[in-house]
């Protein structure tokens, strides 16, 4: 996937937004733009002074999401920009480093565009972790969840051990995302929900036969069960998810998963607040 930055080039209007300290880009139809910007932990929500050629209103959304999407298509022979998404309501592209919902009535109220990018890339040395832990990750045949609030620094430490394994370990790594927006090494294949499920992925992911699989992210219950499937099938598996604490993750997991199991499928959890492990 592309580095920071790395992405087509973007109507005038989206790139006075995306100054170099911005996460995400919010624009509604009838309402001025407002960015997150700072860093892990410290993010902002700001609005932005309103532009000199024109309101945001419906059909300037319209235009510009169509725009968008014409340029995933023209920039096709990139792997890195395509159209993720496309249902009734709704539309995910990826263009570079950037993730961008779009979404129009019924699905919601009004029309949104919503532009998000990763503000940090990270080693694994960044962190300063035990020792112990660095052993731990690198017995790549383990369970590990990644469990904190949205926008933590979640995706950013998967990254990061993705790389280590990847680059360190000389580990054969491969992972299931919906959307594909980890931002990793060209050599490590990022999959798709096949067919729109992700289970028919997990299939393949075995044929394969990868060291370590992540699992980015791991929402609804189905996902959880899959996760248990791989795992118990010995693939070394990380799985990223929301949850407000390392107990809250295994409560989550408890019903999905037969209780005598639970140890079996997951060994090791990493609570992240703020960019750090808790």
């Amino acid at each position: 996937m592309a580095k920071h930055g790395d992405h087509p080039d973007l109507p005038s209007l989206i790139e006075d937004l995306l100054m170099d300290d911005v996460h995400t880009v919010f624009l509604k139809a009838d309402c001025p733009p407002r960015v997150k910007r700072g860093t892990i932990g410290e993010l902002r929500l700001i609005e932005v002074e309103e532009q000199n050629d024109g309101n945001w209103d419906t059909l300037r959304i319209e235009s510009l999401q169509e725009e968008l999407v014409e340029l995933a298509e023209s920039n096709n022979h990139r792997s890195d920009c395509f159209l993720e998404i496309n249902r009734k309501g709704c539309q995910v592209v990826q263009l570079g480093d950037l993730r961008i919902a779009c979404a129009w009535p019924p699905f919601a109220d009004a029309r949104e565009i919503t532009i998000v990018r990763p503000v940090a890339k990270l080693q694994i040395t960044d962190y300063q972790l035990d020792p112990r832990l660095i052993e731990r990750l690198s017995n790549h045949h383990r369970g590990v969840f990644i469990c904190g609030r949205p926008g933590s620094g979640k995706t950013t430490l998967a990254q990061a051990i993705a790389e280590y394994l990847d680059n360190d370990l000389g580990a054969m790594v491969k992972t299931m995302e919906s959307p594909r927006d980890l931002q990793l090494a060209d050599r490590i294949t990022q999959y798709a929900p096949l067919e729109g499920d992700l289970e028919k992925t997990a299939e393949i992911i075995f044929l394969v036969r990868p060291d370590f699989v992540i699992f980015d992210e791991v929402r609804r219950a189905r996902d959880f069960e899959i996760f248990a499937d791989v795992r118990l099938a010995g693939v070394g598996l990380l799985g990223v998810t929301h949850a407000n604490s390392a107990l809250e993750a295994i409560q989550r997991l408890i019903g999905k998963v037969e209780l005598g199991l639970v140890s079996q499928v997951l060994d090791t959890i990493l609570h992240v607040e703020a960019g750090a492990i808790q």
